[in-house]
């Protein structure tokens, strides 16, 4: 019982770390002007750590602190949800131990974020394409295509998030290597990334 008030204190620890992560890094990508967003990497380092509802929390807490200064991000918060519930899909298949699978599930989060998302933008705004990022690329490829609003938005998120979370999952696979085996004992996945610790009758000779 005590050992799972401990990991409940823990999992209650990161899911605020994850938000802040979550905002650091998009005020990263905005101040530098990148064309991606790196809003969702505590999402996907605490639902692949923590399980899919903790993951899924910090998502839409994200979401909700993004909407107070741009009120039309609260309606993507399903997509944050996803990303959490997502990682821990994966962390529970062990995608994660593996780079390259790792990699593979970006396309996982891309469509997810981009396919859903252009979905979600031409709802929010008409049809047309709305302010968000994204919006400018799909501008310009109607302008060289000719392409109706909707395909040129599917191009543009698709791709854009495909970036992003290809970035978003090599930092996360980055965390989830690093992290000591004493705070991975205490979440709910991770003995997934726990590292074989050397006896010391091995370490001797």
């Amino acid at each position: 019982m005590s050992n799972q008030k401990k990991i409940d204190k823990l999992t209650l620890f990161l899911i605020p770390i994850g938000v802040a992560v979550n905002f650091v890094g998009g005020q990263i990508a905005i101040l530098l002007r990148l064309p991606v967003y790196l809003d969702s990497i505590g999402t996907i380092v605490v639902g692949g750590l923590c399980g899919g509802i903790p993951g899924a929390i910090v998502g839409l807490i994200s979401n909700v602190l993004n909407s107070i200064s741009s009120p039309t991000t609260l309606f993507y918060a399903p997509l944050s949800i996803a990303f959490g519930l997502s990682a821990a899909f994966f962390s529970k298949r062990k995608v994660f131990l593996n780079f390259g699978k790792t990699l593979l599930s970006a396309l996982w989060f891309a469509f997810v974020g981009g396919v859903c998302g252009a979905c979600i933008t031409m709802l929010v705004n008409g049809g047309d394409f709305g302010p968000i990022t994204a919006s400018l690329y799909a501008a310009a490829i109607q302008g060289v295509t000719g392409w109706g609003v909707f395909p040129c938005q599917l191009v543009s998120e698709f791709f854009m998030d495909l970036i992003d979370k290809a970035i978003t999952i090599i930092v996360c696979f980055g965390v989830f290597k690093a992290l000591p085996n004493r705070l991975l004992s205490k979440v709910k996945f991770g003995s997934v990334y726990a590292k074989e610790e050397k006896s010391e009758e091995t370490e001797e000779e």
